[in-house]
C-alpha cells in the first residue's frame, strides 16, 4: 500500500504525471488484502484541563487499539479541545489544553507504532472560540498536527494505493468559522466559494489518470444540515454529489440527537444533452425531457455518516473500503479505572465489508461487486477459533437461522509476532438464493469464538444482493439534527415569528381605530362576552375570543405603545453588546442580522458586519419563542382579564338598577372579591415564568460575553420585567363600564 500526498496546489489536467505522483511514501502493511485498506475517525474529543480523564482515556486506550487495528490514517474530525471554563458558561482557548492534546496524540502514535503523518486533525468549532484573524491565540497552527507538520491549507488531501492498484482519496475540509466568535454564536461550519474551489480541485486531482478507479471520502467537522452557503449561496452538498464521493464523515453532534445519524443525499446533475435542450424543455416539463432523453437525468449521491463523540462516549470508528465501496462500525472503548491496575483489554471489533448493509450502501453498489464471497475484517489482539457467517430471514416476526457457514482466513497480520491485528475472512455463499425484492428481509451476522474472550456476536444488518436500497429511517430527533438545513429554516423561523408578533399588535390597533371611528367597539366586544345562545354562537365565540385578548392591548394605548416599540428595537436595533472575541478586543454588539465586530485592535481595520448567522439562533429564537411572545401574549391577557371584569361588575350594576334586590347589590359590591381575579393570579405566574425564562437568557449571555451584556445595552436587558410590572400596574384597578353601553 502506498500513501500518495497531494501537492499544495491541487493537480490539474495540464500537470504532469510526475507532479502528481510526486511525494510518494511507503505504508507499511505487509501482506495487507489488496482490495481492502481501512482508516479510523475520532471526533469530538474536547481536550479540557478541568476534566483530565479525556486526556488520560486518549492515551491509555487509543494508541493500544490502534496497534492491532493498524489503520492507514487516523482522522480526528474537530473540536480538539475544549476551550470552556470549569463552569461551561464562558469559552476561550487555553494554552494548557492544546499542549496536552498535542502530548496525547504523540503518545498515541508511539504507542500505537504509527508515524505521526498518519494522523489528520482538522479544526471544529470549539477550536475557534475567540479567535480573531492572525492571532496569537490560535493554537491550533502551533499544537495541532496539520499546525506542526506545517499542512495549512483549509482543504487537505491524501491519496492510499492499494495493492489492486485502486486509489482511495481522502480529503479532510475545514470550514470553522474565520472570524472564531464565542458560544453560543459559533455553532454552523462556514465555507467559502474559494474553499469550494479547492475542495473541487481536490476531489478531481485524479480525474484524468483512468489507468485505475478511484474511491473518495470526505472528512470534516460540520454535518450538512449545520453547514452554511457561501457568499454566493452556493453548498458543498454540490460538490459531493457532483464528484460522486462514498461518504461525507463528520461529527459536531455528540449523541444529543441520537447514535446513528445517516443521511443518503441525492443530487440530480445537468448532463450535455440536458445543458443543450434547456431552452426546448423548459425546467417545469423535466418530467417529458426525461422520457425525450434518457441521458437527460444524472443523479449523484453520497453518504452522510455522523459519528459520536470521545468526550462523553469514547467513540471510534473503522472505516474500510472492500473493493472501492466503504463499510463501517463504531466501537466504544472504554478504558479501564484512573486507580484501576488492569491493563486496557482491546474489545474484538468486527466489520463485515461484504455484503454491504442495505440501510447505509449508495444506491448502485452491488451491480459492479462479486457477489460469490461473504468477506469481514476482525481486529483482536488474538486470533479466533473459528469465524461463521450467519444469514438470518426476517420475514416474519419469528426470525429464522437460514444458513451458517464457516470463514477461512486468508490474511493476518504476521510482521509483528509480539501483536496480533487484523484478521481477513471470507466464506463462499450462494447469494442468488437471497434474491428478494425487500432490501431488510436477509440479514448478515458474524459469530467467532476466541480462546480467552468467548463467543463474540456482531450487529445484524440487513443486505440485498439485488441492490435494492433500504429506507433508513431517522427518529424524529435525530431528524431536527441532520434532516433539516437549519440556514434555511431560521430565517423563516425569526420572520415568521417577527411577522406574526407585529400583526398581533398592528392588525387590532387597525379593527379597534375603525370600531371607534363607527362607534361600535363596546358593542363588538360585547359578542364576545355576551353568553352563547347555541352551539353556532359558541363556535364563533372561541373564534374571536383570541382576537379580542389582543384587541384589548391594543385598546389600551400606553401598554400597546411600549410593546410595539420593544418589538421594532428588537428588529432593527442592536440587542445587546458584548465581548464576543478575546478579552483584550474591542466590544462587538448583536442584532438579528448578525454580530457586528471588529476582529483586530490595529485602528486601521474596519468593523465586520453580519457575522454568526444563523449561528446566533441559539440566542434569537429562544428569546423570539420563549419570551417575546409569551410577553405580548401575556400583557394582552392582563388587558383582556381586566376588561372582562369590568365586563361582570357592569352587569352586576345593571341588574341592581333594575331588581334592587339585596343580590344585585351582592353582586355589585363583592364580585370581584368573590373570585379574587383567579385569572390574573394565574397570569402573574405566568408574568414570573417569562421573566425568569429572559433572567435565565439573560445570565447565559452575561457569563459568555461580560457584564456588558447588562450595562451597555439596557433596552434588551431590561424591557421585559419593566414592561410586565407596567402592565400589572395599568390593569389593577376596574372602573365599571357604563350601564349604558350593556343596554345598547
Amino acid at each position: 500500500m502506498l500513501l500518495i500526498q497531494a501537492n499544495a496546489s491541487p493537480p490539474t489536467k495540464e500537470n504532469s504525471w510526475n507532479e502528481r505522483m510526486q511525494n510518494i511514501v511507503k505504508a507499511d502493511h505487509r501482506n495487507a488484502p489488496a482490495n481492502v485498506i481501512w482508516v479510523v475517525q475520532l471526533s469530538d474529543l474536547h481536550i479540557s484541563k478541568w476534566i483530565p480523564e479525556r486526556s488520560k482515556a486518549l492515551r491509555k486506550s487509543l494508541g493500544h487499539a490502534l496497534q492491532f487495528i493498524k489503520p492507514a490514517l487516523v482522522w480526528i474530525t474537530g473540536d480538539l479541545t475544549d476551550a470552556k471554563n470549569k463552569e461551561r458558561t464562558a469559552t476561550r482557548q487555553d494554552e494548557g489544553e492544546w499542549i496536552d492534546y498535542w502530548d496525547s496524540i504523540q503518545k498515541v502514535a508511539d504507542g500505537s507504532g504509527l508515524p505521526i503523518e498518519r494522523f489528520f486533525d482538522m479544526r471544529g468549532n470549539h477550536d475557534k472560540y475567540g479567535v480573531p484573524l492572525s492571532s496569537s491565540l490560535d493554537y491550533y497552527s502551533a499544537y495541532s498536527v496539520n499546525g506542526r507538520l506545517n499542512r495549512t491549507n483549509l482543504v487537505q488531501s491524501i491519496t492510499v494505493l492499494g495493492g489492486d492498484g485502486r486509489k482511495h482519496l481522502f480529503v479532510g475540509i475545514d470550514d470553522a468559522m474565520q472570524i472564531g466568535l464565542r458560544a453560543p454564536s459559533n455553532v454552523f461550519g462556514h465555507p467559502t466559494d474559494q474553499s469550494l474551489v479547492d475542495i473541487d480541485q481536490q476531489l478531481s486531482q485524479w480525474d484524468y489518470d483512468n489507468s485505475a478507479p478511484v474511491t473518495k471520502i470526505v472528512f470534516g467537522h460540520f454535518p450538512m444540515s449545520f453547514t452554511t452557503s457561501t457568499e454566493t449561496g452556493k453548498h458543498p452538498e454540490g460538490i459531493f454529489a457532483k464528484h460522486n464521493i462514498s461518504a461525507y464523515v463528520c461529527g459536531h453532534l455528540h449523541t444529543k440527537f441520537g447514535k446513528h445519524l445517516y443521511k443518503h443525499h441525492s443530487h440530480e446533475k445537468c448532463s450535455s444533452v440536458k445543458k443543450s435542450m434547456q431552452r426546448f424543455v423548459p425546467m417545469n416539463c423535466c418530467h417529458f425531457g426525461r422520457l425525450m432523453f434518457p441521458e437527460y437525468k444524472q443523479v449523484g449521491e453520497f453518504w452522510e455518516w455522523e459519528m459520536g463523540d470521545w468526550r462523553v462516549s469514547r467513540m471510534m470508528r473503522i472505516m474500510a473500503t472492500d473493493n472501492g465501496h466503504t463499510s463501517f462500525v463504531d466501537v466504544e472503548l472504554i478504558p479501564p479505572k484512573e486507580k484501576s491496575d488492569q491493563e486496557f483489554v482491546m474489545p474484538t471489533i468486527i466489520l463485515p465489508t461484504f455484503p454491504l448493509n442495505s440501510l447505509t450502501m449508495l444506491q448502485g453498489s452491488v451491480k459492479i461487486l462479486p457477489l460469490d464471497r461473504i468477506r469481514v475484517l476482525i481486529f483482536s489482539n488474538t486470533p479466533p477459533i473459528w469465524v461463521k457467517a450467519r444469514i438470518i430471514d426476517a420475514k416474519s416476526l419469528a426470525l429464522t437461522i437460514v444458513e451458517e457457514i464457516s470463514m477461512r482466513l486468508i490474511y493476518y497480520n504476521s510482521g509483528i509476532s509480539s501483536v496480533s491485528g487484523p484478521y481477513y475472512y471470507d466464506a463462499i455463499w450462494n447469494s442468488a438464493e437471497y434474491a428478494d425484492d425487500s432490501p431488510t428481509r436477509y440479514w448478515l451476522e458474524i459469530i467467532l469464538e476466541e480462546k480467552e474472550k468467548g463467543i463474540t456476536v456482531s450487529e445484524p444488518r440487513p443486505f440485498s444482493v439485488n441492490g435494492h436500497l433500504g429506507n433508513f429511517r431517522l427518529t424524529w430527533l435525530g431528524y431536527l439534527g441532520m434532516g433539516i438545513r437549519w440556514e434555511k429554516l431560521y430565517p423563516f423561523l425569526l420572520w415568521g415569528m417577527v411577522a406574526f408578533v407585529f400583526s398581533m399588535l398592528i392588525v387590532p390597533k387597525v379593527f379597534n381605530f375603525q370600531l371607534e371611528k363607527a362607534n361600535l367597539c363596546e358593542e363588538w366586544v360585547m359578542t364576545v362576552l355576551r353568553p352563547a345562545s347555541d352551539f353556532r354562537t359558541m363556535i364563533l365565540k372561541l373564534i374571536k375570543v383570541p382576537f379580542w385578548v389582543v384587541f384589548e392591548n391594543a385598546r389600551n394605548t400606553c401598554i400597546w405603545a411600549c410593546s410595539l416599540a420593544y418589538v421594532m428595537c428588537l428588529t432593527f436595533l442592536p440587542w445587546f453588546s458584548g465581548r464576543v472575541l478575546a478579552d483584550d478586543f474591542p466590544i462587538g454588539h448583536m442584532s438579528v442580522w448578525g454580530w457586528s465586530v471588529k476582529p483586530s485592535n490595529i485602528t486601521s481595520v474596519n468593523q465586520v458586519s453580519g457575522l454568526g448567522v444563523p449561528d446566533i439562533m441559539e440566542i434569537v429564537l429562544p428569546h423570539m419563542y420563549t419570551v417575546l411572545f409569551p410577553l405580548i401574549l401575556m400583557v394582552s391577557a392582563l388587558s383582556a382579564e381586566r376588561a372582562a371584569c369590568r365586563h361582570h361588575i357592569g352587569m352586576a350594576g345593571k341588574c341592581h338598577r333594575q331588581s334592587g334586590s339585596k343580590l344585585s347589590q351582592w353582586l355589585l359590591n363583592e364580585y370581584c372579591s368573590l373570585c379574587n381575579r383567579l385569572i390574573r393570579k394565574g397570569l402573574f405566574v405566568g408574568c414570573l415564568a417569562i421573566t425568569f425564562l429572559h433572567w435565565r437568557l439573560l445570565s447565559s449571555l452575561t457569563r459568555a460575553y461580560g457584564s456588558t451584556v447588562l450595562v451597555m445595552t439596557p433596552i434588551f436587558a431590561w424591557t421585559v420585567p419593566a414592561l410586565i410590572v407596567f402592565s400589572l400596574i395599568q390593569t389593577s384597578p376596574i372602573r365599571p363600564i357604563s350601564v349604558a353601553a350593556h343596554e345598547n
